[in-house]
């Protein structure tokens, strides 16, 4: 009985603490701005001159 209750109590645990937009767990490594910057320039979403200027600033 004992077993069966701290299963389930550890399975709602695990539950509350994931991450409900993308299914990660709230421990996982957030990104960085510049990981983030590198993303987006990587995707096309940002031109090189605005990549540079934004990473200057990141580096400052």
């Amino acid at each position: 009985m004992g077993l069966i209750l701290f299963v389930i109590v550890g399975y709602f645990i695990y539950k509350y603490l994931e991450d409900k937009q993308n299914g990660t767990s709230i421990f996982r490594e957030q990104n960085s701005a510049l990981d983030i910057l590198n993303e987006r320039y990587a995707k096309g979403e940002i031109d090189e001159e605005t990549y540079r200027i934004k990473k200057e600033t990141l580096n400052e």
